[in-house]
């Protein structure tokens, strides 16, 4: 490693790392990104790709708001593709529960003035050619979209690298040196780096990197798996959620799907956790049949599995430490490619300028403080046995 130095260190080359240092980099700061693995190479280029507005979890809507606005333009900043269309994301409910449900999620969009529209079934059947007769209606939202994750992820990389900043895969953090209440100095397998700040954006290890420097992240890992079908001919370029899963279809003409239920698991910091595909995939392509009937007998060309991170109460962790001052935490929850781009730009202003212009409250570290070591144990969500 041919610095020692760097105003920023960020540990974790997923969206969530890579986007913070890209924004920082883009600040003017001297920028040094390092991972054990390689760019994406965990849930940040192995997921659905889908962007929205998040009024699932109220408390995310300014971030995923701004993260909407922030894609319509990523391609020109960055100066690299990630195939983003913004076409618009429909929710469909096949059940009344489900119908209920998205009634719900109708209210909480307008209180916050999200385009939102209720859609008849009809009109889901012109939306989405093909798509099951058991709809019963949906939600479309105009400002959802999706994009290419692996393309993504490469953007973020040579967008940084073209800023000045430094990249270094197959990186292994070995320690964190803390000194008066900062971290003075990241220890990796190929040298120490000395920082003003350290972003601590590892993905599923979070917990454990924060460990290093006697905090406590409370998050647990946890595998989740997607498919994708061989090319059909276009039906779709709008995002779609519905009976239990989240996809679209890919610029190319494959169908990119996947949808719960997560595998717990565990990580560790040097080696990369298992991702071999489980049962759950063939459930996945069952229900996709049940929903987009036509696709029953197209073939599965591939599927993946990613290892992501989840907290508590399932929503990201963004948060300046008050010991170490100068460390912080961003864990996305799963929900961290549809929100990058907001992710970057908040975490850089909480380095450059202590604080966020966009909402943040209900997303720190603080809202933990009752949460013991023991807490996954007591919730029941045990690992499984890894496999290879």
């Amino acid at each position: 490693m041919p610095v020692n130095r760097a105003d920023v260190v960020v540990i974790g080359a997923g969206v969530s790392g890579l986007s913070s240092a890209y924004f920082l980099a883009r600040a003017g700061k001297d920028v040094v990104v390092v991972d054990k693995g390689i760019v994406g190479g965990e849930a940040s280029g192995r997921n659905g790709g889908m962007v929205s507005e998040r009024v699932d979890e109220p408390l995310l809507i300014p971030l995923a708001v701004e993260a909407t606005e922030l894609w319509t333009t990523l391609d020109e900043e960055l100066g690299y593709p990630t195939e983003f269309t913004q076409e618009g994301r429909l929710q469909v409910a096949v059940t009344e529960a489900e119908m209920g449900d998205l009634l719900a999620e109708r209210d909480v969009a307008l209180r916050h003035g999200i385009d939102v529209e209720v859609v008849e079934p009809s009109a889901i059947r012109d939306m989405i050619p093909g798509i099951t007769e058991r709809t019963l209606g949906g939600l479309f939202f105009a400002n959802g979209g999706h994009a290419n994750t692996q393309l993504t992820v490469q953007a973020y990389a040579w967008a940084l690298q073209d800023l000045g900043g430094r990249l270094y895969q197959n990186t292994t953090v070995t320690g964190l040196r803390v000194v008066d209440g900062r971290v003075a100095s990241v220890e990796t397998t190929a040298g120490d780096l000395a920082a003003e700040f350290v972003i601590g954006a590892a993905g599923p290890q979070t917990g454990l990197l924060a460990d290093l420097a006697g905090v406590h992240v409370p998050v647990a890992p946890a595998r989740v798996e997607i498919l994708a079908t061989a090319p059909v001919e276009p039906r779709f370029p709008i995002a779609l959620v519905g009976n239990g899963l989240y996809g679209h279809q890919a610029v190319r003409g494959n169908l990119i799907f996947g949808g719960g239920a997560h595998e717990w698991t565990d990580v560790d910091l040097t080696t990369s956790p298992g991702k071999p595909n489980t049962p759950l995939i063939r459930n996945i392509a069952r229900r996709l049949a049940e929903l987009l009937p036509g696709a029953a007998d197209v073939p599965v060309i591939r599927s993946w599995a990613g290892v992501v991170e989840q907290a508590p109460d399932y929503r990201p962790i963004i948060d300046i430490l008050d010991c170490p001052s100068n460390y912080v935490v961003v864990t996305a929850s799963a929900h961290g490619f549809g929100i990058s781009p907001a992710t970057g730009k908040v975490v850089s202003e909480l380095v450059l300028h202590g604080e966020s212009s966009i909402d943040i409250r209900g997303l720190g570290l603080d809202r933990f403080s009752g949460v013991g070591r023991g807490w996954r144990q007591e919730r029941g969500w045990s690992p499984v046995p890894q496999r290879a």
